[in-house]
């Protein structure tokens, strides 16, 4: 397939604009220059559009418009959108006299109409039109979805089209591993022809689900009409899980890039600051503050007290206490301090012996006299002086004001320090928490009203949806896989009974045709996937080298690039060390190694197809910059190209041999600013002009230009 032209009607940025392709075998490079807001990326997607419909739009056309931001409305409320596509497709078929070529070109076209209602639009469904361009004119086909789908597989639309800007389709990590492996997986069963065979696969199960239906006829054996009954059931459940996986695959694959696509959004609202986060802060630190406040008022209060303490007192009073614990202390010494005569007296009443070891026996008459001489004894010193009672009072209240009995950190003045220095500590943390506080609320009001909680609350849907596809998925293979085993077990019983039976013989014999036939199949597709498989990942390896200048000899860094049996895209370092392509690969190594990818593919499917790469050679300088450019060309059957001026620079020569087609596009609104004269447009669109890369006009002649053409006239 080669791309002729393609024609665009009031889509997006595009109002009206034609473009024409390289379709020379020779010069096979269509480079379109034009720099950044200048259309690149909408024309990849008007293209993919018109060829495979809203689900090639981003986020398959939800919420996206397709009409000119500024359409007027005075020219209509109803903006007609229509993007045609020029194709040509080449077939071979053997003949007698070897290989016959034929051509076919075509037109396509997809067209919708968007209604606005002031900021809001409503679009209506797309209708796709596809004509054979013959010598006699335009010949409609009807329907055209099934010539679409077979000259345009829709698995092959990250083949044919790249986005520079996300050039990681199969290698991202923004998708699950999963994802990525679909992704390859699809590519290359759909260019080496492994839909066919698939394809074959199901009608040879067909035809072996009607020859066990004959089986069933056979004699009068009931238990071969039960067993071939519960193969049909089992075919029939077998080809229903085999639907839902696929779909359960693909709904897993859709949501798994829809979270990519949200994460993104989520990634670049959070780069501005999340409201929902700050806000959060900002009651953290209003809680914050009330706590330090409530310390502070805690700590002034243990200020105060300390005044009125006893620590205070005591430390103030100490020349004058000491003399009077010194006194106390004496009298202690003396034995007359504390008076504890009338308790030592009352413990000897409660026992039958004296402390000298006389009788105190209650029962005996000595022991009654003792008694009583002890109980006059306690009330002699209960008469005593109450002064000495004071004095004992005295010293053991006395006891916390001996100096012996305090430690220096009760001291008044080092409790004083501790309670002045805390105060301190939280007048600094409460200064500090304000001016947080004051951050956090003039960040909050910096920040543009993008909800990141209801992103996240649509990523926690997302994510359930994509795991729920996941399990449905595994959940079917094992129900899957308990079926094959079963079936097997009844063919072999199936078998052994049409053995016995005189008519068996044929129905045998046309099972086994189907077995032979399906054992081929599947072999020619284990072929093709190996052998097929392990050229794509050589070849790609190879391109991918080439175009980093990696030379495995010299100790490069990357020494080879493969595709697994899983089909995994794996990049391997020194000592056979694997290499995340994401982390450990710099920009231009990643669309190095998915343009390899795609460039060994298609060359080894030896399928011609175009390779519409929007800013390939975005991230690249020098040496690898000139490689990709060098390599992408000589390995792509029709390559267009979409390229800044940045990217062409120190090009130019590599153009100059192999562009067979050069168009330059300018956006007026980047006058003056931008541009040197005024385009004389109002409107946002595109323009082109016929310029080649070494050319300028005055419609695209470019501010920084005319400055460099000035330095050089001085």
């Amino acid at each position: 397939m080669k791309l002729i032209r393609a024609e665009f009607e009031n889509f997006r940025l595009l109002r009206h604009l034609k473009l024409d392709f390289s379709t020379d075998a020779t010069c096979k490079l269509t480079v379109i220059r034009a720099e950044n807001e200048t259309g690149k990326t909408t024309i990849l997607n008007g293209l993919q559009w018109a060829l495979y419909g809203d689900d090639a739009l981003p986020a398959k056309g939800q919420d996206y418009r397709l009409h000119p931001i500024d359409w007027d409305a005075s020219d209509g409320r109803r903006v007609p959108i229509a993007v045609q596509v020029e194709f040509e497709t080449t077939a071979l078929r053997r003949s007698a006299r070897g290989l016959i070529e034929t051509k076919r070109q075509y037109r396509i076209i997809r067209s919708a109409f968007e209604t606005l209602n002031g900021a809001k639009w409503e679009r209506t469904p797309s209708t796709v039109r596809l004509f054979h361009l013959a010598e006699t004119g335009s010949v409609p086909i009807e329907p055209p979805e099934a010539v679409i789908e077979e000259e345009l597989p829709p698995e092959l639309r990250d083949v044919f089209f790249t986005d520079g800007d996300r050039a990681l389709s199969f290698i991202e990590a923004t998708v699950s591993a999963s994802t990525k492996r679909e992704r390859v997986q699809k590519a290359i069963r759909s260019l080496l022809g492994l839909g066919v065979i698939e394809d074959a696969l199901k009608h040879v199960k067909k035809a072996a689900s009607e020859v066990n239906k004959a089986a069933k006829g056979i004699g009068s054996d009931t238990k071969l009409t039960q067993i071939a009954t519960k193969l049909e059931q089992i075919d029939r459940d077998s080809t229903d899980l085999e639907e839902k996986i696929e779909d359960a695959k693909a709904q897993f694959a859709a949501f798994d890039e829809k979270l990519a696509a949200l994460q993104k959004k989520i990634d670049a609202a959070l780069i501005k600051g999340d409201r929902e986060k700050l806000k959060r802060d900002i009651e953290q630190a209003e809680k914050q503050l009330k706590h330090i406040d409530s310390q502070r008022a805690a700590a002034g209060k243990e200020h105060a007290d300390l005044f009125r303490g006893l620590a205070l007192s005591r430390d103030l009073l100490g020349p004058v206490l000491e003399k009077g614990l010194a006194k106390l202390g004496e009298l202690h010494d003396q034995g007359k301090i504390p008076n504890t005569t009338i308790p030592v007296l009352e413990d000897r009443l409660k026992g039958a012996s004296c402390i000298c070891g006389e009788s105190l026996d209650p029962n005996d008459a000595d022991g009654q006299r003792r008694r009583a001489h002890i109980r006059c004894l306690i009330d002699d010193s209960r008469k005593a002086d109450g002064l000495q009672s004071q004095i004992t009072d005295l010293y053991y209240g006395s006891r916390p004001l001996q100096p012996d009995q305090i430690a220096d950190s009760e001291r008044w003045l080092a409790e004083y320090s501790k309670v002045v220095e805390r105060r301190d500590e939280l007048e600094i943390m409460r200064d500090e928490q304000g001016k947080k506080l004051k951050a956090l609320e003039a960040q909050l009001d910096d920040i543009p009203d993008t909800d990141i909680q209801g992103l996240r609350d649509t990523k926690r849907q997302y994510t359930d949806q994509r795991d729920r596809f996941n399990g449905n998925r595994a959940r079917y293979e094992t129900q899957l896989e308990g079926l094959r085993k079963e079936r097997e077990s009844l063919i072999l019983q199936r078998d052994n009974l049409l053995r016995e039976q005189k008519k068996g013989a044929r129905i045998l014999a046309e099972l086994e045709v189907t077995q032979d036939v399906e054992r081929v199949l599947r072999n020619s597709y284990e072929r093709i996937t190996n052998e097929e498989l392990e050229k794509v990942s050589t070849l790609m390896n190879d391109i991918f080298l080439e175009m980093i200048g990696a030379d495995p000899e010299q100790g490069a860094i990357i020494r080879r690039a493969v595709i697994s049996k899983d089909f995994d895209i794996v990049v391997y370092g020194p000592n056979e060390r694997t290499l995340n392509p994401d982390r450990d690969l710099n920009g231009a190594s990643r669309r190095a190694l998915t343009l390899a990818f795609i460039l060994a593919l298609t060359k080894v499917s030896e399928v011609e197809a175009p390779n519409v790469i929007d800013t390939p050679l975005g991230m690249m300088s020098g040496y690898v910059k000139k490689s990709v450019l060098r390599t992408a060309i000589r390995e792509s059957s029709q390559l267009v190209l979409f390229l800044t001026r940045s990217e062409i620079a120190d090009c130019e020569d590599i153009l100059d041999a192999e562009a067979g087609r050069v168009i330059t596009l300018t956006n007026p609104v980047h006058y003056p600013r931008m541009l040197v004269n005024d385009p004389r447009v109002d409107e946002r669109t595109v323009l082109r002009c016929e310029c080649n890369h070494r050319q300028e006009c005055k419609q695209c002649q470019r501010r920084m230009d005319a400055d460099t053409l000035l330095e050089m006239a001085s």
